[in-house]
């Protein structure tokens, strides 16, 4: 017997999902937010290069990232009907 009423789990997999994409939501904007201080990195011509990792690196790694981020947001738009349906933990 379910002691867990329906309206309870679709609340707790509603509140969740949208927590989930007020997350994603989130790091797209520090992602673009890293962007911008990425190219604010760039030396200036003629000057030694002192960061550790070149802008080029630094530029590409964000793309992957934000890249990886879309890929998750396009999956989880996918499953959106099961994971507010459903209570769901992360174990």
């Amino acid at each position: 017997m379910d002691l867990v009423p329906e309206l309870v789990k679709s609340w707790t997999g509603r509140s969740r999902y949208e927590a989930l994409m007020g997350n994603v939501q989130g790091l797209s904007i520090l992602l673009d937010g890293a962007k911008s201080l990425i190219s604010a990195c760039e030396p200036p011509p003629g000057t030694l290069y002192q960061f550790a990792a070149r802008v080029e690196d630094l530029e590409d790694a964000q793309k992957q990232a934000v890249e990886a981020l879309r890929a998750f947001h396009t999956r989880v738009k996918t499953f959106e009907a099961d994971l507010v349906a459903k209570p769901w933990k992360v174990g």
